[in-house]
């Protein structure tokens, strides 16, 4: 086999670490992160931090969720309600 090749090679890609900031009434300031493979993995994350934080939502409260990476927002979710009666 030729100097500098591998019938195994691995592939690294270089992971990224993303932070879940949530504000609103119960604010929440991700310092520690995750680190994911890719901004479709971070949404995938922030839709399993909303379901589990939608339980605790009362009418008339509204948060939002920052999802950042790198200092730069990848996505924000932003959960608003209005009570009538």
């Amino acid at each position: 086999m030729p100097r500098g090749t591998s019938t195994g090679v691995v592939h690294w890609r270089r992971m990224r670490r993303y932070y879940f900031h949530f504000e609103g009434n119960r604010p929440h300031t991700d310092e520690t992160g995750e680190f994911l493979e890719d901004d479709e993995a971070a949404w995938a994350a922030a839709l399993r931090l909303v379901r589990d934080v939608e339980n605790g939502l009362r009418p008339g409260e509204n948060w939002t969720l920052r999802v950042v990476s790198e200092d730069t927002p990848v996505y924000i979710l932003r959960v608003m309600t209005k009570r009538y009666r």
